[in-house]
């Protein structure tokens, strides 16, 4: 075993780059800097495809890999009404008309056309297009598909040359993904990604299967589920239920905290509402009311310790975003899937289900029910857990990183790179990435 694996107390920590922020690398780092200086794009359309960039940032800064790594939300450089049409558009469909977006993903699931779309782009996202020019990044990796084509145009236009790589975000691929003929690289999460983009025309040779890339914080060493569970003033003997606030939505809060509350299984809970103050004050009012349930539940706005959450929980319910079906993965968490969104989050869904990794809440008159059934099931609760682990790729970024280096460094110097972390008693590549992390669809 040649790989290394970092102290518990810098793995503790997310180490994500925010949005914008540039890190530079000390001097003397080892074995250069074959990535040069990295531009990480992305885009504020929900916040996966912003951890996805900052998990690889994480990565590449562990590894010593570039001079500089940059994330950069591709919709702040955007002109304010394509950006309030693109982003603010679409999360008020999600709430008030998801079909709508159902319709839309089904509709524009393909590669064909595009030239008027690509135009409205380029004008939208002239400063984006100036920033890349003036930076002029070495290596360049698109987490959200708007980021890709954009740039897939810039290098047909010769407005920029260097490395350029895709992450796909979700377990399946929309079209989107494909209008991007010039990368070099795209990096997908299953054998069945490499098919569907191959499908629409990515030639299978540049893709690779590592999985999504999450922070290095879901794979750390964290103490025992009971001991987490007391950091955040919950009972340490009861199971837990983690609650994504923004998946269960406002409207049903109530409802659900109550069952959950209710069941027969006693059981604690904690609620996750991200920035949303509103539900956090719907969530604390409700609590405000039921007085004797107040110590089981731990109501958390924003929060950098999901990875500890997840750990402590028995069972997440929420919404299966490719980021955080991903990391509850990594954490061996079941998950009870609730409303997911028409089109990638319901093909997300169709894959945790068919893992057996995730049961879905259709109704909301049965959660408690359910999830009293599912808590009191210890044998199914524990083959759910084995089936997330079975799928876990908490490496993903690592793998990707390596790959990156493999592009943009001779052979002869590849042996020498030491990543950031490898499994104990995991089989490993000869780069030291656990062999599971990285695989090449069959007949690439």
């Amino acid at each position: 075993m040649h790989g290394r694996r970092e102290s518990e107390a810098s793995r503790t920590q997310p180490l994500g780059t925010p949005s914008g922020v540039q890190r530079g690398f000390p001097p003397g780092s080892p074995v250069g800097s074959p990535l040069g200086k990295v531009l990480l794009l992305t885009g504020s359309v929900g916040a996966g495809h912003t951890r996805a960039a900052e998990a690889l940032a994480e990565a590449i800064l562990h590894s010593h890999s570039a001079r500089s790594a940059r994330v950069v939300d591709v919709l702040e450089h955007a002109r304010p009404l394509f950006r309030a049409a693109y982003r603010d558009a679409y999360v008020g469909l999600i709430e008030r008309a998801p079909a709508v977006i159902g319709w839309i993903y089904r509709t524009s699931d393909t590669t064909r056309g595009g030239g008027a779309r690509r135009l409205v782009q380029r004008h939208a996202l002239a400063e984006l297009r100036a920033l890349v020019r003036r930076e002029r990044p070495d290596t360049v990796v698109c987490t959200h598909f708007l980021a890709a084509e954009l740039v897939s145009g810039m290098v047909e236009r010769g407005e920029w040359t260097g490395s350029f790589a895709v992450v796909v975000t979700d377990l399946d691929a929309h079209a989107m993904w494909a209008v991007c003929p010039r990368a070099d690289r795209w990096y997908v999460a299953l054998d069945e990604t490499v098919e569907i983009l191959a499908g629409k025309g990515v030639p299978r040779e540049r893709m690779l299967v590592t999985g999504i890339p999450i922070s290095g914080a879901f794979s750390a060493r964290l103490p025992a589920a009971p001991e987490l569970r007391a950091r955040f003033k919950l009972p340490a003997a009861l199971p837990m239920v983690l609650v994504s606030g923004g998946g269960v939505g406002i409207a049903r809060l109530s409802d659900t905290l109550a069952s959950l509350l209710d069941m027969p299984v006693a059981c604690s809970v904690a609620l996750v509402c991200g920035r949303n103050e509103r539900l956090r004050a719907e969530a604390e009012a409700l609590l405000a009311r039921r007085p004797t349930d107040r110590g089981r539940c731990a109501v958390l706005g924003f929060t950098d310790r999901m990875h500890e959450l997840m750990r402590a929980a028995d069972l997440s319910i929420g919404k299966p975003g490719g980021l955080t079906s991903s990391e509850a993965l990594a954490c061996a968490l079941p998950m009870a899937i609730v409303h997911p969104v028409p089109g990638q989050e319901e093909r997300n869904s169709d894959h945790l289900l068919e893992w057996g990794a995730a049961i879905r809440l259709n109704s909301p008159e049965t959660v408690g029910w359910r999830v009293a059934a599912l808590l009191s099931d210890r044998a199914r609760l524990d083959a759910m857990r084995a089936a997330a682990r079975a799928r876990a790729r908490p490496f993903a970024a690592d793998a990707i990183v390596e790959d990156l280096r493999r592009m943009r460094t001779p052979a002869a110097s590849a042996a020498n790179f030491t990543p950031r972390l490898a499994a104990e008693g995991a089989p490993e590549s000869a780069a030291g990435i656990p062999a599971a992390a990285m695989s090449m669809p069959s007949g690439g």
